[in-house]
């Protein structure tokens, strides 16, 4: 019984430590790894799952009124025809310092919609509902872009209908010559406006629905 005893712990004392806790180091490994295979397939099984929800959700309409909301709010580019317009100063304007503000921006703009502009850029900058556009001493801030004269202004529209509405007699492009500002009007077949930068956060605006709840 002693030399069976004895030859237990020599025997014990013989095994490599080291050894044992690779071993379980890979053991584990093995069991992590097979648990990720498991969890990437789910996910795959549940992403074909939301991809099936969408397709049997969005119907013909609801595409159609998600793409008008994308168009409205900005967040996609835009392509079509419409009008180039840039306001520069003349010398006499600047001698007189009558410089192109954010005023004047705003009253080609509001000209712009007006006429039916569909979508409008300032200075490379797509406009919203929550636009700003503001004087920064000699510059003028659209958005959080800084831009300075000559400023351009895409707007996408018919560009027949565009043109006419800002040249009529008496209108804006006759009211912003008094002060020295030239306004150039290009009727384009086709532009490219970019989407917006930022989408702007709505912490108060809600949903009537929502609101109301």
């Amino acid at each position: 019984l002693m030399l069976t005893t004895q030859f237990r712990i020599t025997s014990e004392q013989n095994i490599d430590p080291t050894r044992l806790r690779v071993d379980e180091l890979i053991a584990a490994l093995t069991d992590r790894e097979a648990e990720l295979a498991t969890a990437e397939e789910r996910i795959r099984a549940l992403e074909r799952e939301v991809s099936e929800l969408r397709r049997s959700l969005n119907s013909p309409a609801q595409e159609a009124e998600l793409e008008r909301l994308r168009l409205l709010a900005g967040t996609t580019a835009v392509t079509g025809p419409g009008v180039v317009v840039t306001l520069s100063e003349t010398p006499e304007a600047v001698t007189a310092k009558n410089r192109v503000a954010d005023e004047d921006i705003w009253r080609v703009v509001n000209e712009l919609y007006t006429a039916g502009a569909e979508a409008i850029a300032v200075g490379g900058v797509r406009l919203t509902s929550v636009s700003g556009i503001r004087n920064v001493g000699e510059r003028i801030l659209v958005g959080e872009t800084m831009i300075a004269p000559p400023v351009e202004i895409h707007a996408i529209g018919d560009p027949a209908v565009l043109d006419a509405s800002l040249k009529l007699r008496g209108g804006v492009i006759d009211l912003l010559a008094r002060w020295g500002i030239k306004v150039t009007v290009v009727k384009s077949d086709s532009l490219t406006l970019p989407p917006l930068k930022t989408q702007p956060a709505f912490r108060y605006a809600k949903p009537a629905e929502a609101a109301g709840s």
